[in-house]
């Protein structure tokens, strides 16, 4: 048998805190909106009808796991994907669930 990899365990410390992170719907839907526009809190928070409060709290855990990030425009902070690696995480999942989905008709 050939020498079978293990994951290192701070990598794997960190992937299973992203894991847990998008085991939650309303970030899950936090990220996928992000993945089509750079929003404001304002404007999450009334896609997903949510309080603002509630919203800065779930962006504030996917930001400082690196998966949005923000910008200041004037007043307003705008938040992003922090890069196409969380874009992928998302398309993938989704495109597999509804793989999944498909084949238990």
């Amino acid at each position: 048998m050939s020498e079978i990899k293990k994951i290192n365990q701070d990598v794997l410390d960190d992937a299973n805190k992203i894991f847990k992170l998008l085991g939650n719907p309303v970030r899950l839907q936090i990220l996928y909106i992000l993945s089509q526009e750079k929003l404001n809190v304002g404007n999450i928070a009334e896609i997903l009808e949510l309080e603002q409060s509630a919203t800065s709290h779930q962006l504030s855990l996917l930001k400082e796991a690196q998966l949005v990030t923000s910008e200041r425009d004037g007043k307003s902070i705008y938040y992003q994907l922090d890069d196409n690696h969380v874009s992928h995480i998302i398309e993938d999942t989704l495109k597999h669930v509804e793989h999944s989905q498909k084949h238990k008709e």
